[in-house]
């Protein structure tokens, strides 16, 4: 719980729920839809239940179980949207939960399994499939969702790895054979799938030049039309890899919960 707290912190600092305590369990009561909770679709446990509930959370998280860790990591997430702990960024939270287990159960060596996607393309499935949990128990509805969504999200992922390898590759040569550019400039292009988004001063830093010679290698890649400025200031300016960004975005302009 330490962990999620801290990371419920980190992901509602800036956006929408960022007054709602974030990084605390809720202390008081909250609910889904309606006005209040005698008009609600759902209303979560009361405020003193987390404590208990959300240790008996983590300790099924630690304990020894047969069943395999992708279906666990389906029911964990049940349980904490069931315990909705905090009055804010619920959604957000639980479903990086399940890309943490998972590579802390050692099933991913990196967290890449976008299963948001997946629940916001299938909203009221979602939903309702959530709701059969609670209401009636139907865990195996549940399940079989989820491992749909696991399968179908797995599999877009290795071919938006493909897809990306291939544009990088294409990328690469035209920055190679373009006039002008020289080996700092390769060698910056070389950075831009890990960091997609760059400055001239983390250039000067990343690759130990000076200002100069980091503004000649963005222009470089900028003339070869790979970088692009996206700020429109003279100065404090920004440059993005919009290529790699827009084909990582695919299919993700779904609004958040």
């Amino acid at each position: 719980m330490r962990l999620l707290n801290e990371t419920h912190r980190l992901l509602l600092r800036g956006v929408r729920g960022e007054s709602k305590q974030p990084g605390e369990v809720r202390r008081s009561q909250n609910w889904i839809g309606g006005s209040r909770p005698g008009n609600a679709a759902y209303v979560p446990p009361p405020p003193n239940a987390p404590p208990e509930v959300l240790s008996a959370f983590e300790r099924y998280i630690h304990a020894d179980d047969a069943l395999p860790a992708v279906v666990r990591a389906g029911l964990l997430h049940v349980q904490l949207e069931t315990i909705h702990p905090y009055l804010d960024g619920n959604g957000r939270i639980g479903r990086l939960l399940v890309t943490l287990l998972l590579e802390h159960w050692r099933l991913l060596t990196r967290p890449l399994l976008y299963l948001s996607l997946f629940f916001k393309r299938h909203r009221q499935e979602y939903y309702r499939r959530l709701n059969a949990v609670r209401v009636d128990g139907d865990w195996e509805a549940w399940l079989d969702f989820f491992l749909d969504g696991v399968a179908t999200i797995a599999d877009e992922a290795v071919a938006t790895s493909r897809d990306l390898f291939t544009l990088v590759t294409a990328h690469r040569q035209r920055v190679i054979h373009h006039t002008g550019v020289d080996l700092l400039a390769v060698q910056l292009f070389e950075r831009l799938p890990s960091r997609p988004i760059v400055t001239a001063p983390w250039v000067v830093e990343a690759l130990s030049t000076t200002k100069p010679t980091a503004g000649r290698a963005i222009e470089a890649l900028e003339a070869a039309g790979v970088l692009a400025e996206t700020t429109g200031k003279k100065r404090d300016r920004v440059y993005a890899y919009q290529a790699y960004l827009d084909r990582l975005r695919a299919g993700t302009e779904l609004g958040d919960e």
